[in-house]
């Protein structure tokens, strides 16, 4: 009798295990869990160049370069915070009013602050060249100084100002190694306010990814 019974209970066993190995197969997979997304590649840089309008001169610039998405399958879009430093002049000679025969020298000195943020639109034409868009808006300050010389006898006189501007610009990256990029860019910025002139700027410059 006992035999028999342990005889049964193998046997039941034997018939269920199928069924278990089935509904065991049958049960979903777990989901892989999401990969991470990639951390932002920041970039910052560093441009020099030559500012021309009503005055011309020397400009520094610092850029802070931080990607935000692909707007298309080609075309990527960034933020550009920019910081920029010029010194410009220009000097004339011009007759005195009411006096012909007397002439005055002008010599004129910006120190000109500007702080643009703008949004930056990437074209890579291959893994090392890529052409690159900028429009933004920003603000300046203007220091302007007038030196005025006549018969020996030097006038000076000092204004600031503070403005909005505008940026348009378009320029070209080469990838030197998978940092490094130099470039070259073509920047327009009309300026708003006491101050009102557009300038444009050639620039050279180089960014490296942080």
């Amino acid at each position: 009798m006992h035999v028999r019974s342990l005889s049964a209970v193998v046997l039941a066993a034997l018939l269920a295990a199928p069924s278990m190995a089935h509904a065991q197969a049958r049960k979903p997979a777990k989901a892989a869990a999401p990969a991470a997304s990639a951390a932002p590649q920041y970039s910052v840089g560093g441009w020099i160049g030559y500012e021309m309008g009503d005055l011309d001169g020397l400009q520094l610039r610092a850029d802070g370069i931080m990607p935000y998405k692909k707007l298309t399958p080609q075309i990527a879009l960034s933020f550009v915070g920019s910081l920029g430093y010029s010194y410009l002049t220009h000097s004339e000679s011009t007759s005195v009013p009411g006096f012909p025969s007397l002439t005055a020298s002008v010599d004129s000195t910006v120190h000109l602050l500007k702080i643009v943020p703008a949004a930056r639109f990437t074209l890579p034409l291959n893994p090392q060249l890529s052409f690159f868009g900028d429009a933004g808006l920003g603000f300046y300050y203007a220091s302007l100084s007038v030196d005025t010389e006549t018969s020996g006898v030097t006038q000076s006189v000092s204004d600031s100002s503070f403005g909005f501007m505008f940026r348009f610009g378009v320029g070209g990256l080469y990838q030197l190694n998978p940092r490094t990029q130099i470039g070259a860019s073509l920047m327009l910025d009309p300026m708003l306010g006491d101050y009102d002139d557009s300038t444009f700027t050639l620039l050279a410059g180089l960014t490296y990814r942080l």
